[in-house]
Protein backbone atom coordinates (compact mmCIF):
# COMPACT_ATOMS: atom_id res chain seq x y z
CA UNK A 1 0.00 0.00 0.00
CA UNK A 2 0.80 3.66 -0.66
CA UNK A 3 0.33 5.93 1.67
CA UNK A 4 1.17 9.92 0.72
CA UNK A 5 0.58 13.09 3.38
CA UNK A 6 -0.27 16.07 1.40
CA UNK A 7 0.09 19.67 3.75
CA UNK A 8 -1.66 22.66 2.90
CA UNK A 9 -1.94 26.02 4.38
CA UNK A 10 -5.57 27.72 3.53
CA UNK A 11 -6.06 30.68 1.80
CA UNK A 12 -6.07 33.60 3.99
CA UNK A 13 -9.78 34.95 2.69
CA UNK A 14 -10.94 32.18 4.27
CA UNK A 15 -11.43 31.52 8.34
CA UNK A 16 -11.21 28.33 9.29
CA UNK A 17 -14.59 27.44 9.08
CA UNK A 18 -14.96 28.12 5.51
CA UNK A 19 -11.43 26.75 4.36
CA UNK A 20 -12.64 23.36 6.43
CA UNK A 21 -16.23 23.24 4.20
CA UNK A 22 -14.42 24.03 1.16
CA UNK A 23 -11.73 21.47 1.29
CA UNK A 24 -14.36 18.94 3.17
CA UNK A 25 -16.72 19.78 0.60
CA UNK A 26 -16.01 20.92 -3.28
CA UNK A 27 -12.47 19.50 -3.27
CA UNK A 28 -13.10 16.30 -2.07
CA UNK A 29 -15.81 15.84 -4.06
CA UNK A 30 -13.33 15.52 -6.77
CA UNK A 31 -10.86 13.82 -4.49
CA UNK A 32 -12.62 11.01 -3.93
CA UNK A 33 -13.01 10.24 -7.45
CA UNK A 34 -9.35 9.74 -8.10
CA UNK A 35 -8.63 6.51 -10.10
CA UNK A 36 -7.84 3.60 -8.30
CA UNK A 37 -7.82 5.41 -4.60
CA UNK A 38 -7.98 2.93 -1.71
CA UNK A 39 -8.19 5.58 1.10
CA UNK A 40 -9.07 9.03 1.81
CA UNK A 41 -8.52 10.81 4.86
CA UNK A 42 -8.43 14.70 5.65
CA UNK A 43 -6.90 16.08 8.88
CA UNK A 44 -7.83 19.69 9.75
CA UNK A 45 -6.05 21.26 12.41
CA UNK A 46 -8.31 22.26 15.11
CA UNK A 47 -9.29 25.64 15.96
CA UNK A 48 -9.01 24.90 19.87
CA UNK A 49 -5.60 25.27 20.89
CA UNK A 50 -3.93 21.76 22.07
CA UNK A 51 -2.88 24.11 25.50
CA UNK A 52 -7.11 24.51 26.08
CA UNK A 53 -7.58 20.58 26.08
CA UNK A 54 -4.13 19.12 27.40
CA UNK A 55 -3.34 22.08 29.57
CA UNK A 56 0.27 23.56 29.94
CA UNK A 57 2.21 21.41 31.79
CA UNK A 58 1.10 17.97 29.30
CA UNK A 59 1.54 19.92 26.40
CA UNK A 60 5.18 21.03 27.49
CA UNK A 61 5.98 17.39 28.23
CA UNK A 62 5.34 16.48 25.06
CA UNK A 63 6.55 19.62 22.75
CA UNK A 64 10.09 20.31 22.02
CA UNK A 65 12.37 22.38 19.89
CA UNK A 66 9.02 23.39 18.20
CA UNK A 67 10.06 25.53 14.87
CA UNK A 68 8.75 28.70 14.84
CA UNK A 69 5.96 29.39 13.80
CA UNK A 70 4.94 25.69 13.28
CA UNK A 71 1.60 26.44 13.55
CA UNK A 72 1.34 28.76 10.86
CA UNK A 73 2.93 26.47 8.25
CA UNK A 74 -0.09 23.93 7.92
CA UNK A 75 -4.26 24.34 7.94
CA UNK A 76 -4.66 20.70 7.46
CA UNK A 77 -3.65 17.63 5.20
CA UNK A 78 -4.77 14.48 3.37
CA UNK A 79 -3.89 11.13 3.64
CA UNK A 80 -4.01 9.58 0.23
CA UNK A 81 -3.73 5.66 -0.27
CA UNK A 82 -3.44 3.47 -3.18
CA UNK A 83 -2.36 0.25 -3.90
CA UNK A 84 1.30 1.51 -6.51
CA UNK A 85 3.08 4.05 -7.30
CA UNK A 86 1.60 4.10 -10.63
CA UNK A 87 -1.48 3.95 -9.57
CA UNK A 88 -1.29 7.25 -7.52
CA UNK A 89 0.49 8.88 -10.62
CA UNK A 90 -2.67 7.91 -13.01
CA UNK A 91 -5.48 8.56 -10.02
CA UNK A 92 -6.15 11.82 -12.00
CA UNK A 93 -7.11 10.03 -15.54
CA UNK A 94 -10.88 9.47 -16.29
CA UNK A 95 -12.63 5.77 -14.38
CA UNK A 96 -14.75 3.65 -16.55
CA UNK A 97 -17.80 4.33 -13.73
CA UNK A 98 -20.31 6.39 -15.03
CA UNK A 99 -23.52 4.99 -15.77
CA UNK A 100 -24.75 6.33 -19.13
CA UNK A 101 -27.41 5.93 -21.57
CA UNK A 102 -24.94 3.33 -23.15
CA UNK A 103 -23.91 1.38 -20.28
CA UNK A 104 -20.93 2.33 -18.14
CA UNK A 105 -18.87 5.10 -19.68
CA UNK A 106 -16.29 7.20 -19.29
CA UNK A 107 -16.18 9.52 -16.11
CA UNK A 108 -13.67 12.54 -17.04
CA UNK A 109 -14.78 14.41 -13.64
CA UNK A 110 -11.92 13.51 -11.85
CA UNK A 111 -9.66 16.70 -14.56
CA UNK A 112 -11.64 19.04 -11.84
CA UNK A 113 -9.65 18.25 -9.28
CA UNK A 114 -7.41 21.64 -8.85
CA UNK A 115 -9.15 23.67 -10.48
CA UNK A 116 -10.01 25.65 -6.33
CA UNK A 117 -6.23 25.52 -5.63
CA UNK A 118 -5.38 29.23 -5.91
CA UNK A 119 -8.98 30.13 -3.93
CA UNK A 120 -8.74 27.11 -1.31
CA UNK A 121 -4.98 26.88 -0.75
CA UNK A 122 -1.86 30.07 0.14
CA UNK A 123 0.35 27.45 -2.91
CA UNK A 124 0.31 24.75 -3.69
CA UNK A 125 0.28 21.29 -1.20
CA UNK A 126 3.40 20.09 -0.12
CA UNK A 127 3.41 15.85 -0.48
CA UNK A 128 5.38 12.95 0.82
CA UNK A 129 5.56 9.15 0.98
CA UNK A 130 5.43 7.66 4.38
CA UNK A 131 6.00 3.73 5.43
CA UNK A 132 3.35 2.82 8.00
CA UNK A 133 3.42 1.25 10.92
CA UNK A 134 0.24 0.05 13.13
CA UNK A 135 1.02 -0.19 16.70
CA UNK A 136 -2.68 -0.69 17.03
CA UNK A 137 -5.56 -0.42 14.51
CA UNK A 138 -8.05 2.33 14.46
CA UNK A 139 -11.34 0.99 16.10
CA UNK A 140 -13.63 4.00 15.59
CA UNK A 141 -17.47 4.30 16.79
CA UNK A 142 -20.18 5.99 15.21
CA UNK A 143 -18.98 8.88 16.22
CA UNK A 144 -16.51 11.20 16.55
CA UNK A 145 -12.96 10.49 18.27
CA UNK A 146 -10.39 12.70 19.68
CA UNK A 147 -7.55 12.78 17.53
CA UNK A 148 -3.99 13.82 18.86
CA UNK A 149 -0.84 14.17 16.07
CA UNK A 150 2.71 14.17 17.30
CA UNK A 151 5.44 15.17 14.84
CA UNK A 152 8.76 14.02 14.83
CA UNK A 153 12.09 15.06 13.81
CA UNK A 154 15.41 12.85 13.14
CA UNK A 155 18.89 14.24 14.81
CA UNK A 156 21.29 13.85 12.45
CA UNK A 157 23.86 11.85 14.72
CA UNK A 158 20.81 9.32 14.74
CA UNK A 159 20.93 6.56 12.51
CA UNK A 160 17.06 5.85 10.40
CA UNK A 161 17.46 1.98 11.58
CA UNK A 162 17.55 3.38 15.13
CA UNK A 163 15.27 6.29 14.72
CA UNK A 164 12.77 4.31 13.84
CA UNK A 165 13.51 0.98 16.51
CA UNK A 166 12.81 3.95 19.33
CA UNK A 167 9.66 4.96 17.76
CA UNK A 168 8.23 1.67 17.27
CA UNK A 169 9.32 0.01 19.71
CA UNK A 170 9.57 0.68 23.60
CA UNK A 171 7.92 4.29 22.57
CA UNK A 172 4.95 2.63 20.91
CA UNK A 173 4.57 -0.33 23.50
CA UNK A 174 4.19 1.77 26.52
CA UNK A 175 1.63 4.47 24.16
CA UNK A 176 -0.38 1.38 23.28
CA UNK A 177 -1.33 1.17 26.62
CA UNK A 178 -2.87 4.51 27.36
CA UNK A 179 -6.58 4.39 28.77
CA UNK A 180 -8.96 5.52 26.16
CA UNK A 181 -6.66 4.83 23.31
CA UNK A 182 -8.72 4.16 20.34
CA UNK A 183 -5.97 3.24 17.67
CA UNK A 184 -2.12 4.26 17.18
CA UNK A 185 -0.38 4.61 14.08
CA UNK A 186 3.23 6.06 13.32
CA UNK A 187 4.40 7.11 9.88
CA UNK A 188 7.68 7.56 8.54
CA UNK A 189 8.60 9.89 6.01
CA UNK A 190 10.43 8.18 2.59
CA UNK A 191 12.63 10.17 0.31
CA UNK A 192 10.61 8.83 -2.50
CA UNK A 193 9.29 11.34 -4.92
CA UNK A 194 5.64 12.07 -4.80
CA UNK A 195 5.61 15.33 -6.00
CA UNK A 196 7.31 16.20 -9.72
CA UNK A 197 5.22 13.68 -11.57
CA UNK A 198 1.87 15.12 -9.76
CA UNK A 199 1.95 18.82 -9.66
CA UNK A 200 3.04 21.73 -12.09
CA UNK A 201 7.03 21.93 -12.31
CA UNK A 202 6.73 25.11 -11.17
CA UNK A 203 4.56 24.50 -7.91
CA UNK A 204 5.82 25.65 -4.44
CA UNK A 205 5.08 22.38 -2.92
CA UNK A 206 7.54 21.07 -5.48
CA UNK A 207 10.69 24.20 -4.94
CA UNK A 208 10.39 23.04 -1.37
CA UNK A 209 11.06 19.39 -2.02
CA UNK A 210 14.29 20.24 -4.56
CA UNK A 211 15.60 22.78 -1.56
CA UNK A 212 14.30 22.13 1.94
CA UNK A 213 16.77 24.07 2.95
CA UNK A 214 15.37 27.29 1.69
CA UNK A 215 13.72 29.43 4.77
CA UNK A 216 12.39 31.77 2.05
CA UNK A 217 10.28 28.97 1.54
CA UNK A 218 7.01 28.71 2.87
CA UNK A 219 7.30 24.85 3.60
CA UNK A 220 10.68 25.11 4.39
CA UNK A 221 10.35 24.25 8.26
CA UNK A 222 7.42 21.72 7.50
CA UNK A 223 9.63 19.71 4.89
CA UNK A 224 11.80 18.72 8.32
CA UNK A 225 8.85 16.43 10.08
CA UNK A 226 10.51 12.75 9.67
CA UNK A 227 7.48 10.81 11.51
CA UNK A 228 4.22 11.85 12.66
CA UNK A 229 2.16 9.66 15.32
CA UNK A 230 -1.14 9.48 14.88
CA UNK A 231 -3.51 8.93 18.38
CA UNK A 232 -7.17 8.34 17.98
CA UNK A 233 -8.86 8.59 21.78
CA UNK A 234 -12.14 7.79 22.87
CA UNK A 235 -11.92 11.32 24.53
CA UNK A 236 -9.53 14.02 24.89
CA UNK A 237 -8.93 13.25 28.80
CA UNK A 238 -7.34 10.20 28.04
CA UNK A 239 -4.52 11.89 27.39
CA UNK A 240 -3.91 12.81 30.82
CA UNK A 241 -1.99 9.87 31.22
CA UNK A 242 1.20 10.57 29.09
CA UNK A 243 3.62 9.11 28.41
CA UNK A 244 7.62 10.58 28.14
CA UNK A 245 8.74 11.21 24.72
CA UNK A 246 12.91 9.67 24.64
CA UNK A 247 14.79 13.42 25.40
CA UNK A 248 16.68 13.15 22.20
CA UNK A 249 13.31 13.64 20.10
CA UNK A 250 11.58 16.96 18.61
CA UNK A 251 8.59 16.84 18.47
CA UNK A 252 5.21 19.32 18.10
CA UNK A 253 1.41 17.46 19.63
CA UNK A 254 -1.08 19.07 17.56
CA UNK A 255 -4.87 18.30 17.34
CA UNK A 256 -6.79 17.69 14.40
CA UNK A 257 -10.10 16.85 13.68
CA UNK A 258 -10.79 14.08 11.41
CA UNK A 259 -12.68 15.56 8.42
CA UNK A 260 -13.27 12.76 6.36
CA UNK A 261 -12.90 8.60 5.91
CA UNK A 262 -14.51 7.47 2.66
CA UNK A 263 -12.92 4.26 0.98
CA UNK A 264 -11.28 1.90 2.85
Amino acid sequence: MLKVLGFVKRNSKLSHDEYRAGHVGYHNSFGRRLNHIRGYLLNVASNTPVVNSLGKDLVHRLTRNEPDPFDNQWDGWGQLMFDTFEDYLAARSPARDFPGELGLQMDPMVGKLGDDLDELYAGTPFQFQVEEFISRPVVRPERKLFKLVQFGQRPVELPIELFRAYWTGRYASLASTMPGLRGLIINFRTPLDVMSKFFAPDAEGLLAAANPSSRSMHWSKSCLADCSTERWMKRWRCCRNEIQLPTFITANTKRTDNALSPLT
